[in-house]
């Protein structure tokens, strides 16, 4: 039977590509009103008509920054408060991209479009019009992200001062709960982390559901500037989040050396195990970090530490392929004989994963090639399963060497 996958590319074959043209679209894009207005004379052009990502014209001229064609088009009727397909409006987009003037124009336009339209109503209009502005300004996308949050992550530190200033709520959160600082240091953004913590107050110790906070995200993604900021001002270094993973495993596993290094300065624990037993040097081997493994031995990290499945870092060496690792576990005295829950050594690991070099390394540091899992498998017989024959030839003259020496 023909999968559906295939039928579909049958039914396609012959068929063009057909590609809508969006002559308003592309005129906003260019900045050209004339263009603009031309194409509106066309009678199946309307002013918010879509592409399809769901962008309107008003959209791409407020991310670009052509405020004339923002003008025009509002005055057209475009709709400011639109979304596209990611729940994104023109008022984002512009925050994104920080065309103040834009931005500017945008809020009032669309405080203009909402009275109009009897939304701003009643004896105390003053009161209702901050009312309808803010939220304006915390209007949220598809995922609960915020034009102030968006703002702080493209490290435009004057459209965050304007937003807060305009009255941007910066106490909201998005679906993960992060806040705006969390959205600043997950990009790095040291400026405007300053400028939320000590201009407006923003908790540096706050926690998400699962345990995240600021610390973790910078730490996560390199920024060590703004990790040693938090730290100053309250961040807790060895925060857990909901799998018990602290800030120095984030930068051990992604390879933020700089990071690693100053949170080991500001007493980080080396040995905190995750939900699953994993410490930062388990997660750091996991993923082949050479230079993040040799840091965290150097500060006294437990080269003998296992998680709760029994594995130690010459497990983590073997997934990665790494055997330059391995030799510098193997250096610093990793048991060699290490086992899983199911009576697994890393031999026997690296023989399943058909680690070619990684066998060469473990049998040349003498690991024991008779050791038996739980089905009385050796790692020959698990090399053999996987029919590498390679593998085999290894543990073949190794175990001959092993017979030899104790004859």
């Amino acid at each position: 039977m023909t999968s559906n996958l295939l039928a579909a590319l049958k039914n396609h074959q012959g068929k063009g590509v057909t590609v809508t043209t969006h002559p308003l679209i592309e005129a906003a894009k260019n900045g050209s009103v004339d263009a603009c207005q031309r194409a509106l004379q066309e009678p199946k052009v309307k002013v918010d008509q879509k592409d399809t990502e769901g962008i309107c014209a008003l959209m791409y001229a407020a991310e670009i920054g052509h405020l004339h064609v923002v003008k025009f088009l509002v005055e057209k009727g475009a709709r400011v408060s639109a979304k596209d397909d990611s729940g994104e409006t023109a008022l984002m987009k512009a925050c994104k991209c920080g065309h103040v003037d834009v931005i500017r124009f945008l809020i009032d336009a669309q405080l203009r479009q909402r009275k109009k339209s009897g939304s701003i109503m009643g004896s105390d209009s003053t009161k209702l019009l901050q009312i309808e502005k803010q939220r304006v300004l915390d209007v949220k996308d598809d995922e609960g992200v915020t034009a102030l949050m968006k703002a702080a992550e493209n490290d435009e530190l004057e459209i965050v001062r304007q937003l807060i200033d305009e009255g941007a709520s910066i106490a909201l959160k998005d679906d993960h709960g992060w806040t705006v600082l969390m959205w600043a240091a997950l990009a790095g953004n040291l400026d405007i982390c300053e400028m939320l913590v000590r201009n407006f107050e923003v908790a540096v110790d706050y926690v998400t559901e699962r345990g995240e906070c600021a610390l973790m995200k910078a730490a996560a993604n390199g920024h060590w500037e703004v990790c040693e900021f938090l730290l100053e001002e309250g961040a807790k270094v060895n925060q857990l989040d909901s799998e018990h993973q602290t800030a120095l495993m984030w930068a051990a596993a992604m390879g933020h050396t700089a990071v690693v290094r100053g949170l080991i300065s500001k007493d980080a624990k080396l040995d905190q195990p995750s939900k699953g037993g994993k410490n930062a040097l388990l997660l750091a081997c996991a993923v082949g970090r050479d230079s993040i493994v040799a840091d965290l031995l150097a500060a006294r990290a437990k080269v003998e530490h296992q998680d709760s499945d029994g594995q130690n870092g010459l497990f983590g060496a073997v997934q990665s392929g790494n055997k330059e690792l391995l030799a510098l576990l193997i250096q610093h005295k990793c048991p060699l004989e290490a086992h899983t829950l199911r009576a697994e050594t890393p031999l026997m690991y690296a023989a399943m994963q058909q680690q070619l070099e990684c066998v060469k390394v473990l049998c040349a540091a003498k690991a024991d090639v008779n050791a038996q899992d739980e089905n009385g498998q050796k790692a020959i017989d698990h090399a053999e399963g996987t029919l590498n024959s390679k593998v085999v030839e290894v543990l073949r003259q190794a175990s001959k060497q092993a017979s030899e020496k104790g004859q």
